[in-house]
C-alpha cells in the first residue's frame, strides 16, 4: 500500500533527483527525502519500497518514462526526457476545472481587509487557467458593510487567543460602551459578521456585530480561554446567531402553500425540517425543532402569506402581533 503521508513533499524531492542526468539510486533518494523530512520536523520514511512506489506513481500519473541506468553494481533512476519535471507539465481539463473553481472560491474574499493577498494569488491563478476568465460563480455578499475593517484584527485575536479592548455601539441604550473582551468565535449570518466573546466585566459570552464596533485595541489583560461552549454544535438548535441558553428547542409547525412548498423542501428552513402532513390543496405542514428567536421570526415573516405559523402558540401570537402592527401602517 502506498505511503500517502507527506507524499506530495516526497514527490518534489524525488522530482529534483530524477532530473539529474547522473541519476540517483533508491537509497540516495531515500536519504535525501528523510533529510528533508527531518528538517521539517516530520517523521522519516522507513522502507525503500516507499521510494519505489513513489517513482512508479510519478510514471503512471504523468505518463513519463523513468529509466534505469547501471553504475557498477548500483542502479540509478532518472527521467528519460531530460527536460521533464512534474512542475512544468501542462494542466489537463480536470485540473483546469478544479483550479477554476478554486479561483472562484478565493474571489469571495477579495476586498476584505487583511486578504489583499487573495487578489494577487487570484490574478496568478487566472493567468494559469485562462487569459480572460469569465465569471461563472457569484456570492451574496456586502463588501461595503460597516465594521469590516475590524475583521482581520479580530480574526487574529481569536486565532492567537488574545484579550482586546473594544468600543461598541448599542442600539438599545443608544450609546457607546467600552470594555475588555476575550474573543472566541466569528460567524457570518445574513451578510453580517458577529463576534462571540467573553465580557470581562459581566463574565458572560456576548455577541458583538462587527458593524457596531467603533474601535478596538490591545490590553494587558490575560486571555481567559473558552471552557463553556462548543461552537461546532452551538448553533444546531437555532436559526441565526441568537442563542437563548435558558430555553430548550420547541417543535415549530408551519403551513406552507403549494407554490412555496417545492422551494421550502429544496432549501429547508433548518436541518431538522420534516414534512408532517400533506394537504389536499397541494400545500403541506412542515415542522422544525428549534429555539424561537428574533432571526426565526424574521425568516418566517419574509415568506408573507405563503406561510402560517401553527405552533407553538407563543410564536404564532408574536408573528400575528407583528403582522397586525405592520398592517396598521397600510390602513
Amino acid at each position: 500500500m502506498a505511503n500517502v503521508k507527506n507524499g506530495s513533499f516526497r514527490e518534489s524531492i524525488i522530482d529534483r533527483c530524477l532530473q539529474s542526468r547522473r541519476g540517483y539510486s533508491t537509497q540516495e533518494i531515500f536519504d535525501r527525502c528523510n533529510d528533508a523530512l527531518e528538517r521539517r520536523g516530520e517523521l522519516p520514511i522507513s522502507a525503500l519500497n516507499t521510494i519505489r512506489n513513489d517513482i512508479l506513481s510519478i510514471e503512471n500519473r504523468w505518463h513519463i518514462v523513468v529509466e534505469q541506468i547501471r553504475s557498477g553494481r548500483e542502479i540509478r533512476y532518472r527521467y528519460e526526457d531530460p527536460h521533464f519535471s512534474i512542475f512544468n507539465t501542462p494542466l489537463n481539463e480536470e485540473e483546469i476545472a478544479q483550479l477554476t473553481q478554486s479561483v472562484s472560491m478565493l474571489r469571495r474574499f477579495e476586498g476584505m481587509p487583511g486578504f489583499e493577498w487573495v487578489e494577487e494569488m487570484s490574478a496568478h491563478l487566472q493567468e494559469t487557467v485562462s487569459a480572460r476568465p469569465e465569471p461563472v460563480i457569484g456570492f451574496d455578499e456586502n463588501k461595503e458593510l460597516k465594521g469590516m475593517s475590524f475583521f482581520t484584527p479580530l480574526f487574529k485575536a481569536v486565532s492567537e487567543k488574545k484579550a482586546i479592548k473594544i468600543k461598541y455601539y448599542t442600539y438599545r441604550s443608544n450609546k457607546i460602551i467600552e470594555g475588555v473582551i476575550h474573543p472566541y468565535y466569528l460567524k457570518e449570518y445574513n451578510q453580517r459578521w458577529f463576534l462571540f466573546a467573553l465580557n470581562d466585566e459581566y463574565k458572560n459570552i456576548s455577541i458583538y456585530a462587527l458593524d457596531r464596533v467603533e474601535a478596538m485595541g490591545k490590553t494587558s489583560a490575560k486571555f481567559i480561554p473558552n471552557t463553556e461552549i462548543d461552537f461546532s454544535h452551538y448553533f444546531d438548535n437555532i436559526v441565526g446567531v441568537s442563542v437563548k441558553s435558558d430555553e430548550v428547542p420547541q417543535t415549530v409547525k408551519i403551513w406552507v402553500d403549494k407554490e412555496q412548498l417545492p422551494y421550502t423542501l429544496s432549501k429547508p428552513l433548518h436541518k431538522s425540517q420534516t414534512v408532517i402532513e400533506e394537504k389536499e390543496d397541494g400545500g403541506a405542514i412542515v415542522a422544525i425543532k428549534v429555539i424561537p428567536n428574533f432571526e426565526l421570526e424574521q425568516l418566517l415573516l419574509s415568506f408573507g402569506e405563503r406561510f402560517e405559523v401553527l405552533a407553538p402558540s407563543s410564536l404564532r401570537d408574536k408573528i400575528a402581533d407583528r403582522i397586525k402592527k405592520n398592517m396598521e401602517k397600510y390602513q
